[in-house]
This record gives C-alpha cells, sequence and structure tokens, in this order.
C-alpha cells in the first residue's frame, strides 16, 4: 500500500505557502511561520515535504524532530497529513496510505518514536485499522474546536449567534467600550504580562509566551499578528491575541479583568476581532480548543458563536520493537509533553 508513496523536500516559503493553499482548511501548525516558530523557540527541526504517490501529488506534511538527550530524536507530527482533496472520503483513504508510509519510514527503517495528531476528524478512521497499522492512541482528550466562516456576511454572522450571546454583545456595544489595536513592543508586553498573570491565577499552561513571540516574528505580514484591547474610560480591561495563517485566522490568547467580566469585553473583542480579519480576507476563524470537561466556560461562551464544531481523530504513537522501546516510550511522552505544549 505504501510502494507508490515517496517524499520530496519542500525548502521554499512561497512553494509551500502555495502548497497549503491547495489544501482544505489548512492550519496553523502545518505552516512555515509556525514549523519555524518551534525552531527558534524549543529546538525542533521542521522537514517539510509533498507527499507523492505514483508520480501523483497528494498531500503536504511538516513533521518535527528532536533530539532528546539519552534517547535520540523523536518524530512529532501535527494536524497532518493535510490532502489535496475536499472530498472527505478520499482524505479519510489518502491519510491512512500516508501514516502506513511514515509508520514505515519513520518507526521500521529509521527506528525513531513517531507521535503523529492527524488532520482527520473523530470516526472517520477506525481504530482498528490504526491499530493493525502499528499505532495506538496515547491520550484521551481529542483536539476540539470551532470555527467560523468568515466569507458569510456581517449580517448571517450576528443571526448565527446565539441569542444569549448576541444580547451580551448588545450589552458590551452599550456599554461604550473602545477597541484599541496596539501591535507595538508595548501593546504586546503589557498583554503577556496579563497572560501569563492568567494562567497562574488559573492553574493553566497555555501557548508558551516565546513561542507565541516567535510566531510573530515569523509572521510574514505584520498586519496578520493583532493585539486587540477593549477599553472602558481609558482604562484596558480586556485583550486578545488573534494572528492569521494562509486562509485562517487563530484565537489564541484571550485576558480581561473583573470590570471586564462586568461590560462583557471579551463579546465586544471576539466580534471585533471577526469583523477585521473578514475585512482583510480571510476564510476561517478559529477559536482555539474547547473542552467541555477542562474547561466548560470557555466551551460554552465560544459555542456560542454558533460557528462549527469539529473534534479530530487524537493523539497516536508508535514505537521501534527494540528491548528499550518501553523506555523510549516513557522518555518520550515526558519530553514532548513537557517541550510541546
Amino acid at each position: 500500500m505504501t510502494d507508490g508513496i515517496r517524499m520530496i523536500a519542500v525548502e521554499n516559503r512561497n512553494a509551500w505557502n502555495d502548497l497549503l493553499f491547495k489544501c482544505e482548511k489548512a492550519n496553523l501548525l502545518q505552516t512555515w511561520e509556525y514549523g519555524e516558530a518551534k525552531k527558534n523557540a524549543e529546538g525542533w527541526i521542521p522537514i517539510r515535504s509533498l507527499v507523492i504517490d505514483e508520480n501523483k501529488p497528494i498531500g503536504i506534511t511538516q513533521m518535527l524532530v528532536k533530539k532528546i538527550p539519552l534517547l535520540g530524536e523523536i518524530v512529532r507530527i501535527n494536524r497532518a497529513p493535510l490532502i489535496f482533496s475536499k472530498d472527505r472520503k478520499v482524505c479519510s483513504d489518502t491519510t491512512v496510505g500516508i501514516l502506513q508510509f511514515f509508520y514505515h519510514y519513520w518507526v521500521i527503517q529509521r527506528k525513531l518514536p513517531l507521535f503523529v495528531a492527524p488532520n482527520i476528524m473523530y470516526g472517520e478512521i477506525c481504530d482498528e485499522i490504526l491499530t493493525k497499522m502499528g499505532f495506538c492512541h496515547n491520550d484521551e482528550n481529542r483536539w476540539a474546536s470551532i470555527t467560523i466562516d468568515l466569507f458569510l456576511d456581517e449580517a448571517t454572522l450576528r443571526k448565527n449567534l446565539h441569542q444569549k450571546w448576541r444580547n451580551l454583545l448588545n450589552k458590551s456595544e452599550k456599554g461604550e467600550l473602545k477597541l484599541e489595536i496596539d501591535n507595538s513592543e508595548d501593546g504586546w508586553s503589557f498583554l503577556m504580562s496579563k497572560y501569563k498573570q492568567l494562567m497562574i491565577e488559573k492553574n493553566f499552561s497555555g501557548i508558551t509566551e516565546r513561542l507565541l513571540l516567535e510566531l510573530r516574528n515569523v509572521a510574514k505580514d505584520a498586519s496578520s499578528v493583532q493585539v486587540m484591547f477593549a477599553c472602558k474610560d481609558g482604562e484596558r480591561i480586556g485583550g486578545v491575541l488573534i494572528i492569521g495563517c494562509v486562509d485562517t485566522c487563530h484565537y489564541l490568547v484571550g485576558w480581561n479583568n473583573t470590570e471586564g467580566r462586568i461590560f462583557q469585553s471579551n463579546y465586544f473583542l471576539l466580534w471585533q476581532a471577526v469583523l477585521i480579519f473578514k475585512k482583510m480576507g480571510f476564510r476561517w476563524f478559529d477559536l482555539g480548543g474547547i473542552n467541555e470537561r477542562l474547561t466548560p466556560g470557555i466551551t460554552h461562551f465560544k459555542r456560542g458563536t454558533g460557528g462549527k464544531e469539529y473534534t479530530l481523530i487524537g493523539e497516536l504513537e508508535a514505537f521501534p520493537g527494540t528491548v528499550f522501546s518501553l523506555v523510549i516510550k516513557q522518555i518520550a511522552k515526558l519530553k514532548l509533553r513537557k517541550n510541546n505544549k
């Protein structure tokens, strides 16, 4: 099944972006910018490849490789492969073939641990097929998020909001909040300080500030990185960081204080971000992770936008069949959790 599949390295940023635009709903983790940010911030080496089957291009994959002390190298593939087809059945079947190729290429031939989070919806590939290929799930928490179609007109986007969400947005607008966009170093530092404080107060671990900074630094278009604040009587009471890549913008950081919660600054800011990135020409707005068990409040807030919810198949792992495989598995998982949040 993998005899006709091979990879061709893609080493040019523009060429990679052209290929991304051919894929259905390209995601942040497969962008050139994300790979460079992971290299600069955390030491991962991006390997970008066009996947060929019988001389026909079928998809692309950005793979991250990292050397772990006492272990060797591990391979991480997140939200890929991306397939050159809009047909879900074709995407699923093609993904299966590419995953089998990756298993033989990395695990069998190169004897390296492989971690994959495929860009496939939950239920589209049977677990039995993955098990027979040599993969197993390593986490019960499957990535889920919500996307908003920015090609809809503004009236439709507003109509799609759940009634309570729309009411709270109306309340925020009547509260005379002012939008401030501050992409300067001062604006960035202000939001990052609030973000770090929030992680401590709420006891959660989000994307690291260093990785966010690298994403900003390597962004091809500075206008696609927006630091936005809601202000009341001249004071910042809430803020968000939105980064756009290819055809999708991503909600990465959100913060508000007590006054911000009173005046519903999070509703105001998200709606303003939707309008701004729609005007900039982006197709999709990805609201980031949702989890009913771990973050019920955030999940409820994001669902109120009326966007389309999706859940991916989850994290897969495969290890070479050596006497040290159990040790490799445990060390690699610990290192991966620490370095790839």
